[in-house]
């Protein structure tokens, strides 16, 4: 009894010291391209690519979430590869299993949606919804900013779903602005709080000359 009291306060420990440090593995620019890649697609989908219906708008948006998982993925896993420390790779695991749920629940909803006539056109809205959820889910671990853009993707979906009623096909650039903006909004956020120098050269202050 006294060694498994032990294990739970040690596991306990370790769970506080995962969550007082902040999540490094996300980086500004794989969100930006991210967000990038849905501006393209957006304006692909508006222009040559055009949905004749919400099931092949669906579609070609499940293709693009795709790439940007893969390019995401990638990025998790080459951080992971890079880190020496075993606790650096425990927090990666963590992060990624904490917002895993929404994502999953997004996948199955979607499934559902598409077979159904006349429901499809909900999706851009809850996608965003769900988004806005994994990343809420996994803010005890990144910036404290990164809850404004959750709440970004909690607003646009609620708009995409009050505007999709009665429409056959939604508009290609809800998606674009909503995960373009987003995305970017989420590089902006990592930037300034992880990847920026703390210490910035005063203005005026001349360089030391070798």
């Amino acid at each position: 009894m006294q060694l498994d009291k032990a294990l739970a306060q040690i596991s306990e420990i370790h769970a506080q010291v995962l969550k007082s440090e902040v999540f490094r593995g996300y980086r500004a620019a794989t969100m930006a391209i991210t967000g990038g890649v849905a501006v393209l697609a957006a304006a692909v989908q508006s222009t040559w690519v055009r949905p004749a219906d919400a099931v092949e708008f669906v579609v070609f948006w499940v293709a693009v979430a795709a790439v940007c998982a893969v390019i995401c993925a990638s990025d998790l896993l080459y951080g992971c590869l890079r880190r020496q420390q075993r606790l650096g790779r425990w927090r990666s695991l963590l992060v990624v299993a904490q917002s895993m749920p929404a994502l999953l629940v997004g996948g199955v909803v979607t499934a559902v949606l598409v077979q159904w006539h006349g429901f499809a056109s909900l999706l851009p809205g809850l996608w965003a919804l769900f988004f806005a959820l994994g990343i809420w889910s996994v803010r005890p671990y990144l910036p404290k900013a990164i809850g404004v853009v959750a709440a970004f993707y909690g607003m646009a979906g609620t708009w995409m779903l009050v505007q999709s009623h009665g429409v056959a096909v939604p508009a290609p650039w809800w998606m674009g602005a909503t995960f373009g903006v987003g995305q970017l909004a989420a590089a902006g956020v990592l930037y300034l709080n992880l990847e920026r120098p703390l210490h910035a050269p005063e203005p005026g202050a001349r360089r030391s000359r070798g």
